[in-house]
């Protein structure tokens, strides 16, 4: 539907409203009764909107505008702020509630997409990744893999996905070897360009192959895989690194996330 749509108010006053589905990626307490929402449309990228008087109690919409929920919005046009005046749950995402660790890790996708997302910009890809990661989860499938399939795909929605198949310092074709990845090039380097980059790191090929598997969009054939929980863990530092490099802050939800009791590390699916 068209954003810019208008629609007759019951009091003759004509307002613009638009419809979407969205994720709540987070919310805080706005005036008495009121919340402000950052959302992760389908339509409509990232925006950020109104909902009054929902901390209230008898609030009926409240309770459709939960953190991580699946929800069609109906959403007025403001003057500085956008106003939800409708919203339906589709799919509640009820089950990844019941577990912390869950919690943490649908926070954490949150902030990623908040991070890298721009406002108001469509980014369809972007929203089906977060849909499909927290599906997933709501599933109770591996949290840690699914992690890094999120990880990259909004990597790749923003446009920052690092390069893997093409050396990034002189050009060639990367082979099986003693290759390096550098943040600061964006992907990985040769042996020969890596030996000369003192801020690359080591890849191995085993953690290379995963992370093309995951680039390509196959990163579902790893579930129920054998894979060694070392190397699912460099994986997971890869990624981590680069994203840090990306946002240039630290992931807040992630880093309570390693310190959590509950915490699942990468394991052998």
């Amino acid at each position: 539907m068209d954003r810019t749509s208008e629609q007759q108010s019951s009091g003759g006053r004509r307002v613009r409203l638009y419809r979407c589905e969205g994720v709540v990626l987070r919310r805080r307490d706005f005036g008495e009764a009121d919340r402000l929402l950052t959302l992760m449309t389908d339509e409509y990228g990232k925006i950020r909107a109104i909902a009054k008087g929902t901390r209230r109690t008898k609030s009926r919409m409240g309770g459709h505008l939960e953190p991580f929920a699946r929800t069609n919005l109906l959403i007025a046009r403001g003057r500085n702020l956008d106003i939800v005046t409708q919203a339906q749950v589709v799919v509640p995402m009820s089950n990844l509630r019941q577990s912390e660790s869950a919690i943490l890790y649908a926070s954490h996708w949150a902030e990623l997409a908040d991070q890298l997302m721009a406002e108001e910009q469509e980014n369809r890809p972007a929203y089906l990744a977060l849909i499909r990661a927290l599906t997933s989860l709501d599933h109770q499938r591996d949290a840690a893999l699914t992690s890094r399939i999120f990880e990259w795909a909004i990597l790749a929605a923003a446009g920052f996905q690092p390069e893997l198949f093409t050396c990034t310092g002189c050009g060639r074709r990367i082979e099986p070897g003693e290759n390096g990845i550098s943040f600061q090039s964006g992907g990985v380097l040769c042996p020969e360009c890596h030996a000369r980059e003192p801020q690359s790191s080591a890849i191995s090929t085993d953690v290379l192959r995963i992370l093309r598997v995951i680039s390509r969009g196959d990163g579902e054939q790893l579930f129920g895989r054998s894979v060694g929980s070392a190397t699912y863990g460099e994986v997971e530092r890869i990624l981590i690194d680069y994203l840090r490099s990306i946002v240039e802050r630290d992931l807040h939800a992630y880093r309570i996330l390693k310190g959590f009791d509950g915490f699942q590390e990468p394991v052998t699916p």
